[in-house]
């Protein structure tokens, strides 16, 4: 199951807001008071939103900041996922942010990321003319391909690591090899920068996940490599988001399971279903490994480590070994880790 990145762009802005700010908004970081933090008014927003009648789906944050002046001033953000080219974007700004303005009467400044090719759909104003009357509002935009990796790897900012991984979705090479030299190298550029330890984890879980690898023995040799690189645990710092993801889609593979199995079934069998995928995929990705204890991998994912002796003997099993072969190898692996 993959981890949509609407999911992961709202994720990653919420634990890195202060470099997502520093980044987008340059020219306006002396006015912000960085020492009172943030707040996210996505709970507000979605209240807020217009009704999109497509069914692409986008990443908006809605942010507090406070300025150092005393006042508090409202970032609407909107990412412009790759592939969706929103032909209604510049109305839908303007509506959030004269909806913003009507509720909370607060100064509010809007920004969309656009993540794709298509230059044609990168808005960046409203403009309404009508029997001698124009309404205008223009937002500020980010456009990714006009920021190449090039440029963006001269940025010291953590989050053009972000973008540059953006990019790999943007620019995918044709052969799956190639991106796993791309992350492995952006991962490696990373470590040489200033970035506190649980900042890198952060972002080498958006590299991770945001182009995922199709060929399932370049993704194990992704993650040993990750493993032999970092020299740590496997980075936990978006793991919130991305389950929360599992279980939206698990929600909706169940709802249209239900139509014949009954709604209320339905949902609750899927959530079960995306949980469990994603729990398999994470055991057995640390089992290729042959890193951690029971007891960690465990801890890594979540489990009970029963739970997780269960799946690993699945694994085993579907390899080919027999019963009592999987047994043994499970005894071998407890008394390894035991003698340490």
């Amino acid at each position: 199951m993959a981890i949509s990145k609407d999911a992961l762009w709202k994720g990653i802005i919420e634990s890195l807001a202060e470099e997502f700010i520093r980044f987008f908004f340059i020219d306006y970081v002396d006015l912000i008071d960085f020492e009172r933090g943030f707040e996210f008014l996505d709970t507000e927003l979605q209240k807020l939103l217009p009704e999109n009648p497509s069914k692409n789906r986008h990443a908006d944050k809605l942010i507090k900041v406070w300025l150092k002046d005393g006042r508090d001033v409202w970032f609407l953000i909107h990412i412009e996922i790759q592939g969706y080219q929103d032909a209604t974007i510049s109305l839908r700004m303007f509506e959030c942010i004269y909806r913003i303005r009507e509720r909370y009467q607060r100064p509010v400044t809007g920004l969309v990321v656009y993540t794709d090719w298509e230059r044609s759909y990168h808005f960046s104003e409203y403009r309404e003319v009508f029997m001698g009357s124009t309404l205008n509002y223009a937002f500020n935009t980010y456009i990714l391909r006009d920021n190449p990796p090039a440029k963006l790897t001269q940025d010291p900012n953590p989050f053009a690591a972000v973008m540059e991984a953006a990019w790999q979705h943007l620019d995918k090479p044709e052969d799956e090899r190639d991106l796993l030299n791309l992350k492995l190298d952006l991962i490696q550029r990373l470590k040489l920068r200033a970035i506190p330890r649980e900042k890198i984890s952060l972002i080498i879980e958006f590299i991770k996940y945001y182009t995922p690898f199709t060929n399932s023995e370049i993704q194990a040799n992704f993650d040993k490599n990750l493993m032999d690189i970092i020299k740590t645990d496997i980075p936990m710092g978006l793991r919130e988001a991305i389950l929360e993801d599992v279980r939206k889609q698990g929600i909706e593979q169940g709802i249209e399971q239900g139509i014949e199995q009954g709604i209320e079934q339905g949902i609750e069998q899927g959530i079960e279903q995306g949980i469990e995928t994603k729990e398999r995929d994470f055991v057995q990705t640390l089992w290729l490994l042959q890193e951690f204890s029971i007891e960690k991998m465990a801890l890594l994912v979540g489990i009970t480590q029963e739970r997780l002796v269960e799946i690993v003997q699945e694994i085993l099993l579907e390899e080919g070994k027999t019963a009592a072969e999987s047994q043994q190898i499970m005894e071998t692996y407890v008394a390894k880790f035991a003698a340490l």
